[in-house]
């Protein structure tokens, strides 16, 4: 592209030794080269900070919070810590492929969005085997998303965000959300802002052992307090009631109870035969029993 915008690239991080220095570098080698990085050490306790003294690149900008605040408020320093035109999220676990920024910028010059998210590649944590893209093509098309749309089902995810600085100045992260903050977030802004996915690959999320995507009760939690907040929309149509509950209620699961209210949510929207039987089955305590067995196999 001639005349690049400045792009503002936010990292969030704490105690990700093993991890931080391929994040960065998946950044600073981008084909896209108008960059600033704000990595933003959320009071890291191991040898993060160590690892990004040493890297030599003054588009690399450090800071770092004198007390753990979470990766929300991480996110907003480095917001308003941004001078770029435009505003992109990453993940201190994951790695940008390295024309990421590319492909996003170019896309900006094709479509007039505001905002932009992509696919990601999910890879086994371990051995770094490659599982399954997120979102999945069969439930989301390249195109603009609408504000319904994303409640029915989320496309975004921190690592893929991006868009012009204004949105994310005027939408800041939730810093009381425990999870799906990416999706909280893109709630919020596609109601002002026009969101557009694009139907490529272009991050490999590798999901760690301490990542909040391992904690059910924060999940459960996540989904409560989007309710409280999207109540109105989700309830205006049942095909959403259906698909945010289920979300929910394989949660509940995880934290081994029995989704009974969730399951009761879904048949007094979408009555039928199936939605009965599985309400029955989270009476009695049968849901959790099978939706253990079915995710061992």
């Amino acid at each position: 592209m001639k005349n690049e915008p400045l792009v503002s690239v936010i990292i969030p991080t704490y105690n990700r030794k093993n991890t931080i220095l391929a994040s960065v570098n998946s950044v600073l080698n981008q084909t896209y080269k108008n960059i600033e990085l704000i990595v933003v050490d959320d009071c890291s306790t191991d040898d993060t900070i160590d690892i990004l003294e040493k890297i030599n690149d003054k588009r690399l900008k450090v800071i770092r919070h004198p007390k753990n605040k979470g990766q929300n408020a991480a996110r907003n320093t480095g917001i308003k810590e941004s001078s770029g035109e435009y505003i992109a999220h990453h993940d201190s676990d994951d790695i940008w492929h390295l024309n990421k920024l590319e492909v996003q910028m170019n896309k900006f010059q094709e479509v007039d969005a505001d905002i932009l998210c992509c696919q990601t590649a999910v890879n086994d944590e371990d051995t770094h085997k490659y599982l399954y893209n997120h979102p999945n093509e069969k439930l989301v098309k390249e195109g603009f998303v609408s504000y319904k749309q994303l409640l029915k089902y989320n496309c975004t995810t921190s690592q893929t965000i991006i868009g012009k600085a204004e949105c994310f100045k005027y939408v800041l992260f939730d810093e009381n959300q425990p999870r799906f903050t990416d999706w909280a977030l893109s709630l919020d802004l596609v109601k002002k802002y026009k969101l557009y996915y694009q139907q490529a690959v272009l991050v490999d999320v590798y999901q760690q052992k301490d990542s909040i995507t391992k904690n059910p009760q924060k999940g459960v939690r996540g989904m409560e307090m989007l309710f409280e907040k999207h109540k109105e929309a989700i309830l205006s149509d049942p095909e959403i009631v259906e698909s945010f509950f289920r979300k929910k209620a394989s949660f509940v699961c995880k934290t081994r109870k029995n989704p009974k209210d969730e399951m009761k949510i879904i048949f007094k929207y979408n009555p039928n035969a199936a939605n009965f039987a599985k309400y029955l089955l989270a009476v009695f305590n049968l849901y959790k029993l099978l939706f253990k067995i079915k995710n061992s196999l």
